[in-house]
């Protein structure tokens, strides 16, 4: 059996610590992200939707016909955004409001119909939300009716656990061409306490929200797997019977 010197464990110690360090550092790597400063914010005219709601894949929409009501439909947006209607087939429909879709599908039924007199009404807007992922309480889409900044939609989906890391949350974006653009949004207990403009952002369908892990949660989660899964699970004794990480104890086999 392995017996170390304390010469050894003092290297393995300073080895250790070395790691602990580096891991809890390294995974926090978001601070070349640009800062949300040219975001829209949630209580400015630029926060909300440009020109009204625009409807996304998942809504619920009511096709109505003034004129011809047995021409009237209940539809879905599909994935693609599309939506399948009779004597038209398939109408873009996600990323427009009900106005531009509207004025859509009039133009289409010009050609069958002799007075298109259209009514686009969006029934539910289940495809208007966000996902909230990483260090909260129960990582889910969130619906963004109504509103929500980041921090709200946090809320909602539970709060953050002890070992999040509020200073460098990162919002994933679509961007206008379809590329996903990171940005880093401070909504620490020092941020909320100054009124940071991060708090305010307005979310928009589609955004992710991922809260990090802190450093010293990065830590403790090292100890645990390359310490205790590691190296005591494997029996190599150290003079220790067991390994503290945070408020729990983990015990080596025998």
């Amino acid at each position: 059996m392995f017996n170390p010197s304390f010469k050894d464990l003092r290297k393995f110690a300073f080895l250790v610590a070395s790691l602990i360090v580096t891991a809890g550092c390294s995974t926090i790597a978001v601070d070349h992200l640009p800062k949300a400063t040219t975001l829209a914010l949630l209580d400015e005219p630029s926060g909300q939707i440009d020109g009204g709601y625009r409807i996304n894949p998942g809504d619920d929409l009511d096709i109505k016909f003034f004129y011809t009501k047995d021409m009237n439909e209940a539809v879905k947006v599909r994935p693609d955004g599309f939506i399948s209607l009779q004597l038209v087939d398939d109408v873009k429909a996600a990323g427009l409001t009900p106005q531009q879709l509207d004025d859509e599908l009039t133009k289409r039924y010009a050609p069958h119909l002799k007075n298109p007199a259209i009514t686009v009404i969006v029934r539910s807007f289940p495809g208007f939300r966000a996902y909230v992922g990483g260090e909260v309480a129960v990582p889910q889409l969130v619906s963004l009716e109504g509103g929500l900044t980041p921090l709200q939609a946090i809320f909602r989906a539970g709060g953050v656990r002890t070992t999040a890391h509020m200073k460098s949350v990162v919002l994933i974006r679509k961007g206008p061409d379809g590329e996903a653009i990171s940005y880093q949004l401070d909504l620490s207990d020092g941020a909320i306490s100054e009124a940071h403009r991060d708090l305010r952002v307005a979310l928009k369908s589609s955004d992710v929200i991922y809260v990090p892990r802190s450093p010293i949660a990065n830590a403790n989660l090292f100890v645990q797997q390359y310490i205790s899964d590691l190296l005591l699970y494997r029996g190599v004794q150290l003079g220790y019977t067991y390994v503290r990480s945070g408020n729990t104890s983990f015990v080596p086999a025998q």
